[in-house]
């Protein structure tokens, strides 16, 4: 990876021009076989072959022609000889531009660019490791496009305009746009991390103005919706009934009846089970404080009865502080609800272990509970959150409701 140095270096504007001027007419092989299965079904194999076509001729220095072809396709079969003779049509439509090999590139540790790596130690907005890694990685993968643009002899840099060809690189490798807008947003706290650090960094002033043109991309518009589906009242009631151990069974109703997140199951301790305020103290996603949600009474016999089973009950006051589930994985808690979904016939596109979760916040609604007591019971950060659980409601109403 480029030194910051490198990465924050802008070339002038009529550079630039000349440069990517001069490029129209070159590619990279898979940049050229991307555009070649643009329009092909997803399942073609006609990019692969043409692939193997390219890169023969590149090995052998010949150019990509009829020639080529011929020596290429002597001994195969007519079903790898038909997708390159139909990439040549192609190539030869496109002008027959340059084609040079894809840049070598290695693999990036985590955070292992200074810059990078100084950036997520300091910043403060990020909480818990796992936000770290998404931003690490995010940055790991613009630098790595800063790499192979520069390898190609492209400008590219922490600038607006890298930043831009870089939104469009993810578009057309097709990132959805949740991705790329993270990645975005990632990046754009890594620049005015730089403009605050300008004197440590030694910025100039074509420096912080490139920095600064960063702000101004602009991610893409992402219609804000349910990515999970959610169960029926009749359908909530299967998963949870016929479980094989109590443990099983704990966890499913503290997914399915609290609405806990599976990490936050993970997180639960025997002091934030207070059975007498009837009150369940919960660490949330990258929180550093718990906050106390309603213990439902259905859920407090089932895990009262676990915790009999464990020979935790009275909880002893000098084991408070030991994990409810000891040493449970949230993979081992995703494998317990889909083992139940598959169990009753359940399991869908969009439905998992997260789907309990909304499970809880519709029928809360359905069942006439306050938009603003969901929003307390589920912890979210706003109000616009929940009332997402309501227009999946109107929408699920609308048919039924709406007058003839």
């Amino acid at each position: 990876m480029a030194d910051s140095s490198v990465i924050l270096h802008s070339p002038e504007k009529t550079e630039s021009n000349q440069v990517i001027s001069k490029a129209v007419n070159r590619y990279t092989v898979s940049q050229l076989i991307r555009y070649f299965g643009a329009d092909l079904p997803k399942a073609s194999n006609y990019p692969r072959h043409a692939k193997a076509f390219v890169e023969d001729c590149l090995k052998k220095r010949f150019p990509i022609d009829g020639i080529s072809f011929a020596r290429f396709t002597t001994d195969l079969p007519s079903n790898r000889v038909s997708p390159i003779r139909k990439f040549l049509l192609f190539y030869q439509t496109i002008g027959c531009p340059t084609v040079v090999a894809d840049p070598k590139t290695t693999k990036i540790p985590p955070a292992a660019n200074e810059l990078v790596l100084t950036f997520i130690r300091e910043a403060k907005s990020l909480r818990g490791d796992r936000s770290k890694e998404t931003y690490t990685k995010a940055l790991n993968a613009f630098f790595l496009y800063v790499d192979e643009q520069t390898a190609l002899g492209l400008p590219a840099s922490l600038s607006g305009l890298t930043v831009s060809d870089f939104v469009q690189h993810l578009k057309d490798n097709q990132y959805s746009a949740f991705t790329i807008n993270l990645y975005l947003s990632a990046i754009k706290q890594l620049a005015a991390w730089c403009i605050r650090r300008r004197e440590d960094l030694k910025l100039s002033d074509e420096q912080l103005n490139a920095l600064r043109d960063i702000d101004d991309v602009r991610g893409l518009a992402i219609e804000r919706t349910f990515y999970k589906d959610s169960l029926e009242t009749n359908e909530r009631q299967q998963v949870l009934g016929d479980v094989e151990t109590t443990r099983d069974k704990a966890v499913l109703v503290l997914l399915g009846m609290e609405g806990l997140r599976t990490v936050e199951v993970t997180r639960l301790k025997l002091g934030d089970l207070d059975f007498e305020r009837q009150q369940l103290q919960v660490l949330g996603k990258g929180k550093s404080t718990k906050k106390a949600i309603k213990f439902f009474a259905a859920c407090r016999q089932v895990l009262q009865t676990h915790l009999e089973e464990t020979n935790r009950w009275p909880i002893p006051q000098g084991r408070r502080g030991e994990y409810l589930f000891d040493d449970l994985k949230t993979h081992q808690i995703r494998y317990i609800v889909d083992k139940q979904l598959r169990k009753h016939g359940l399991k869908r596109a969009g439905m998992s272990a997260h789907s309990l979760r909304h499970t809880v916040g519709q029928l809360l609604l359905e069942e006439g509970v306050s938009l603003e007591h969901v929003q307390q019971h589920l912890r979210h950060e706003t109000l616009e959150t929940t009332q997402f659980y309501t227009k999946k409601k109107t929408r699920k109403t609308y048919f039924q409701q709406m007058p003839d």
